[in-house]
């Protein structure tokens, strides 16, 4: 082993000093609860202090060599309190700030480490023993795991590393690294194609029961629980702190009366056994819990009586479900439980449903969105406002903690509006999502969910999410609802940031979706989301839906070529490009995973544009000179509007599955017109819609190509 380095007897910085400089810690901070620079492991939560923020902890004891230990810790040190230098900052092709977060440094530390174990097993005592040799041999160490990210982040953090080289001992320093003055690629794995997004999207057969089972409780349930739960407040509300004077004789006549009336004792399911309630037994007799305990375990006659598993609160459940009570009563144990499992729903709801990141969800507050003011000529808009927190910072460069207003608010549809209301009645302050409320004092189990902020962290949403599932399928399960059941997500847990990933998913393969999400997630108008969500046009909604909208355009075309190659006919104006877009899809991308890139080549290629629009029975096949949903508007850019599909246009094409679809309406039509509770106005627009479809059916099969080499376009508009 090469001599180790000797440890710094001139760091101005002593083991009982605060890790960070006050000037780094916000000004509320608790100077005396900061980890100090000689613990084994540093929190540095403090640094961002975003209130819904989980902890962020550094264990030093993980650097095995204790020379290299210190050593890092002076670089950990220089990372919290100095900012990053501006060779680095200004440097093209980077998005570095000068105040990194809390978790940026974490992760470099991390990296550190394991650069430091590296060079323990290769024999190098300190860091001023590492030659630009040993650096290239670690990147190669890096690039044989084969992650372009991680051999980026590690490489990148021993830059970061060298550019403190100058406010560090000189036995801390590292030579340039060799990456610093050539290509950094040249020193990274080949690069693998991967999804931009790698935020798998809910299963579509995850998200639906989990809206139903969300709206439910705060639109169906939610005055139940709430009930129960003031119910539940009163109750202990009244039980004394002492023993009362009458205390025993009240419990003894308790007692007498039910087992005269051969009524159990209430009691609480637990633990696979039966436990006696004596919680809830003193609140109804207004006794302490001890005088309960004592009188009926020394009483022979309080086992016979027996326990039930059940001690109901006396609210009236007035919520119903498929016509029937959705719970025969409200247990006193389960109030705050249920209160946890209402808030969890207005979540789902709110997250689902707005399109707003994670954290700008659990930072809402009581009033953030307020009734709007109908001017009598429009429909009200409801509005939340609330603040930006992604990539926020003062002009210097630092996190700013809790964000800044949104320039633009969020505009919603009426169930998260509703979600809101019940937050706002049950919320015991400004937040709507407090981690520590009266139905919510439990502690934290692990360091994943310690946290110095006050909400709900992100990792305590995804737990919230779980329990509500698992809530909602006993719920399925008590009243044979097996086609509610929610089941598990084959990409992992349901979480917010999920959510947000689903929106693109979902939206992009719905007839008619961008406009859905303009109604439904986006905000003032279509271009507000789509044209960039947050201010950020590539980055936002739009990339992501952008992807999306090409990846269902090929998963289109190739069930389609699947479908022609055993027959299916295709007719109509725009038969003869469709086939061609199935060709040239069949060319270029088959049986391919289309990447970030990919898909731009196909949003840019206008032969591949194709939108199917099963509920009017066709396919677009978009020619912006051609289509006649928007004219009088600039076309050139726009998608088509599938919600106005004209029968005269150009871009038109039908299959003959669209043509199975069409003829199965006409059956539900032709229903509808022999049922005598059928108005005769409604009776005649029926018929007149069957003579249309009729009428396309005819055309589509008179006039239909069946084989991919017939080129002839069948002529004429629809």
């Amino acid at each position: 082993m090469r001599a180790a380095g000797r440890l710094a007897d001139d760091w101005p910085v002593r083991d009982g000093d605060s890790f960070a400089n006050p000037d780094r810690l916000p000004a509320s901070t608790d100077l005396g609860s900061v980890s100090r620079f000689g613990d084994s492991q540093w929190n540095l939560s403090p640094l961002s202090s975003h209130s819904h923020a989980t902890a962020v902890t550094v264990n030093w004891q993980l650097v095995e060599d204790p020379v290299l230990r210190e050593s890092i810790r002076r670089v950990g040190w220089a990372l919290v309190n100095l900012p990053v230098p501006d060779e680095i900052v200004e440097r093209s092709a980077t998005r570095r700030t000068r105040w990194p977060s809390a978790a940026t440094i974490a992760g470099h530390l991390t990296q550190l480490r394991r650069f430091a174990n590296w060079l323990t097993r290769a024999g190098i005592g300190s860091l001023a023993e590492v030659t630009a040799a040993d650096l290239e041999r670690y990147a190669a160490h890096l690039a044989q795991r084969g992650s372009v990210r991680a051999a980026t982040d590690g490489l990148y953090s021993l830059i970061r590393l060298w550019g403190a080289a100058p406010h560090l001992p000189p036995h801390d320093r590292l030579p340039m690294p060799p990456w610093e003055a050539s290509d950094l690629s040249d020193y990274l794995p080949e690069a693998v194609p991967a999804n931009e997004n790698a935020t798998a999207p809910i299963h579509p057969a995850v998200m639906s029961p989990l809206l139903v089972w969300s709206l439910r409780f705060a639109d169906d349930f939610a005055e139940d629980i709430i009930s129960a739960w003031h119910e539940y407040q009163r109750l202990t509300a009244q039980i004394p702190q002492a023993d009362a004077p009458d205390g025993r004789q009240k419990i003894l006549s308790f007692l007498r009366q039910h087992v005269s009336q051969g009524r159990p004792l209430p009691g609480r399911a637990h633990g696979g056994g039966v436990h006696r309630a004596d919680t809830y037994i003193a609140a109804m007799l207004r006794v302490s819990p001890r005088q309960v305990k004592n009188t009926l375990n020394r009483h022979p006659k309080a086992k016979d009586a027996g326990l039930s598993p059940h001690a109901p609160l006396g609210t009236v459940v007035t919520g119903r479900l498929h016509g029937q009570p959705w719970k025969p009563f409200i247990d006193f144990h389960e109030a705050p439980a249920l209160m946890r499992l209402l808030s969890a729903a207005c979540m789902i709801t709110i997250g689902y449903l707005s399109g707003m990141r994670p954290g700008e969800v659990l930072s809402l507050k009581a009033g953030c969105c307020p009734e709007p003011d109908p001017d009598g000529t429009a429909p009200a808009r409801y509005a939340i406002y609330g603040n930006v927190l992604k990539g926020v910072r003062d002009e210097e460069g630092r996190c700013i903690p809790d964000g800044k207003p949104r320039d633009l608010p969020w505009t919603v549809i009426p169930p998260v509006v509703r979600a809101i209301r019940v937050l706002e009645r049950i919320a015991e302050g400004d937040d709507l999502f407090p981690v520590v409320t009266a139905w919510n004092n439990q502690t934290a189990h692990n360091a994943a969910r310690k946290r110095t902020g006050h909400l709900l962290t992100a990792a305590g949403a995804r737990d919230r999410i779980r329990s509500f599932t698992g809530y909602a399928n006993q719920l399925a399960a008590q009243h044979d609802l097996d086609w509610e059941h929610i089941p598990d997500d084959p990409d992992g847990p349901v979480a917010l940031s999920r959510m947000r990933r689903t929106i693109a998913w979902h939206i992009a393969r719905l007839p008619g979706g961008r406009i859905a999400l303009a109604l439904q997630y986006g905000h003032l108008r279509a271009s507000t989301v789509t044209e960039g969500y947050s201010g950020r046009a590539r980055h936002g909604l739009r990339r992501v839906l952008d992807i999306e909208t090409a990846r269902a355009m090929a998963d289109y075309l190739d069930d389609l070529s699947e479908r022609i190659s055993h027959g299916e006919g295709v007719s109509g104006p725009a038969a003869h490009r469709m086939i061609a877009a199935v060709q040239a899809s069949a060319a270029r991308f088959q049986g391919m995973f289309l990447t970030p890139k990919m898909a731009d080549a196909w949003l840019d290629d206008p032969k591949l544009t194709v939108y199917d629009n099963p509920d009017a029975f066709l396919t677009c096949n978009h020619d912006p000179a051609k289509a006649l949903c928007r004219l009088g508007q600039a076309r050139r850019r726009q998608p088509p509007a599938i919600d106005r599909c004209d029968p005269a246009c150009a871009n038109i094409a039908r299959t003959d599955t669209h043509i199975s679809r069409l003829r199965e309406e006409i059956t539900q039509l032709e229903a509808e017109i022999t049922d005598p509770l059928t108005p005769t106005p409604l009776r005649e627009r029926l018929k007149q819609r069957i003579i249309l479809l009729r009428a396309a059916a005819d055309r589509h099969q008179r006039t239909r190509v069946i084989r991919l080499h017939d080129t002839q376009e069948p002529a004429g508009n629809e």
